[in-house]
């Protein structure tokens, strides 16, 4: 029985300290923008979306660039650097916690050439 939980359990896109792109969004200006995943608000609803999704808290990657996000209730578009975007309109751009370390062990350091020589 536990087994057949936990294959229940979608597999998430990212992880808190994770570097992400977005992929979807309702504005055109959200698409593309690199983002540092530094928290999780875990299930909630989401606009547009019928059954609760996992959102996390991000933070826009580059300096100046900026999330947009409508508030209906204020009528007000805000621009910030941080907020909440659900799992599923990520993908994440850095590996696994410990990959690159595992890939790489076997690999020898690249030789290093002199500055004049470049």
């Amino acid at each position: 029985m536990r087994n057949l939980i936990m294959s229940d359990t979608p597999k998430l896109n990212c992880e808190v300290g994770a570097l992400a792109i977005t992929v979807n969004a309702k504005f055109s200006t959200n698409l593309g923008k690199v983002v540092r995943i530094i928290d999780s608000y875990g299930l909630m609803s989401w606009p547009e979306m019928e059954e609760a999704v996992h959102v996390w808290k991000v933070e826009v990657a580059s300096e100046g660039s900026f999330l947009h996000y409508f508030y209906p209730s204020k009528q007000q578009l805000d621009l910030v650097s941080s907020g909440p975007i659900p799992d599923c309109y990520l993908r994440r751009i850095v590996p696994v916690s410990d990959q690159l370390c595992l890939e790489f062990e076997d690999v020898r350091p690249f030789v290093t050439m002199e500055p004049s020589a470049l």
